[in-house]
């Protein structure tokens, strides 16, 4: 759950692997508007970040920072990451953070 003024920032290394890729989901686990909507980042599309991590930022607005998931509305809901045929299985780390955080 996040508040209006809120981001989640996800970081984690990528490990070697097939695909890869993170979906955010509502509350009944059914996928956001990816048609229009910035609701996924995959292995292919992801901007990484110069060690290869990558960080991704779930939020209501776009602050151009990392990968960036719209909320669509939702204060709620699900996420699923997956990573296909990895040699490892990196945890990625999880903070919410002030929006006016990440506007610095």
């Amino acid at each position: 759950a996040l508040k209006p003024d809120e981001a989640l920032v996800i970081e984690s290394p990528v490990p070697d692997c097939a695909f890869w890729n993170v979906q955010l989901d509502n509350y009944w686990w059914e996928s956001l508007d990816y048609r229009f909507l910035s609701a996924h980042v995959q292995k292919g599309n992801a901007r990484y970040n110069a060690d290869g991590s990558v960080t991704i930022v779930v939020a209501a607005e776009d602050l151009a920072v990392g990968n960036y998931l719209d909320t669509a509305g939702h204060t709620t809901g699900t996420m699923l990451w997956r990573w296909v045929d990895a040699k490892t299985h990196p945890i990625p780390t999880c903070k919410v953070v002030k929006l006016s955080e990440l506007k610095r």
